[in-house]
C-alpha cells in the first residue's frame, strides 16, 4: 500500500510539472508573437510579380534568377530543373525587407560586418530599377542580423529568416522528382 501511494504521488508531481511547463510555453509564445507584430518596419517593399531578376551572393555562391513569363530560371543554366516554390520564396524575401530597428548614422560599417558583407542581395524590376542590400554580422543579443540598403546611410536589424533564405545553393534549388 505504501509503495502504491508513493507511485501515485510521483505521477501527480510529474503531471503537475507537465501542466506548468505547457502553460509557460504558451505564455512565452504569445509574448513573442505580440512583440514581432509591434516592432516590424518595412524597408523595401516591392511587388514580386514586377521583378525580372534576383541575384544573391554568400560565401563563394552566386545565384542569378531571371523571370521567363511565370517561371523562374537560373540565368547561367536555363535548362536546370529549378524548384519554382523555392525560387518564389527567395524572390519574396529579396523584394520585401522588414526591419526590427533602425540605427541612424552609424560611424563604422565594420562594427556591423557591413564593410565586407556576408550576403549581397539585389533585384531588378520591370522598369529596370535595381535595388541592392547587404547583410552583415549577427547581433548576438537577440539573434538578428545587421543590414544596409544601398543609397541609405542607416543600418537595420533584420530577422534570421533573410540570411537563411539566401544560404541556398544551386543543388538545393533543384526540383525534386515526383
Amino acid at each position: 500500500m505504501k509503495k502504491q501511494f508513493k507511485q501515485l504521488i510521483c505521477l501527480i508531481v510529474i503531471l503537475v510539472l507537465f501542466v506548468v511547463g505547457y502553460v509557460i510555453s504558451i505564455y512565452k509564445v504569445d509574448n513573442i508573437e505580440v512583440l514581432d507584430e509591434v516592432s516590424v518596419t518595412s524597408v523595401i517593399k516591392t511587388d514580386a510579380a514586377s521583378v525580372k531578376t534576383v541575384t544573391y551572393k554568400h560565401d563563394s555562391v552566386t545565384i542569378n534568377l531571371e523571370r521567363d513569363g511565370d517561371k523562374w530560371l537560373l540565368s547561367d543554366d536555363k535548362s536546370f530543373d529549378l524548384d519554382q516554390e523555392k525560387a518564389k520564396d527567395i524572390v519574396n524575401y529579396a523584394t520585401n525587407l522588414n526591419a526590427r530597428t533602425k540605427l541612424e548614422d552609424p560611424s563604422d560599417l565594420s562594427e556591423y560586418g557591413l564593410d565586407d558583407p556576408s550576403y549581397i542581395v539585389s533585384f531588378t524590376d520591370a522598369q529596370g530599377v535595381e535595388r541592392t542590400y547587404y547583410i552583415g554580422d549577427r547581433f548576438a543579443i537577440d539573434g538578428t542580423y545587421f543590414a544596409r540598403v544601398e543609397g541609405d546611410d542607416a543600418i537595420y536589424t533584420i530577422t534570421e529568416y533573410y540570411p537563411n533564405a539566401f544560404i541556398t545553393d544551386k543543388e538545393q534549388l533543384k526540383a525534386q522528382g515526383e
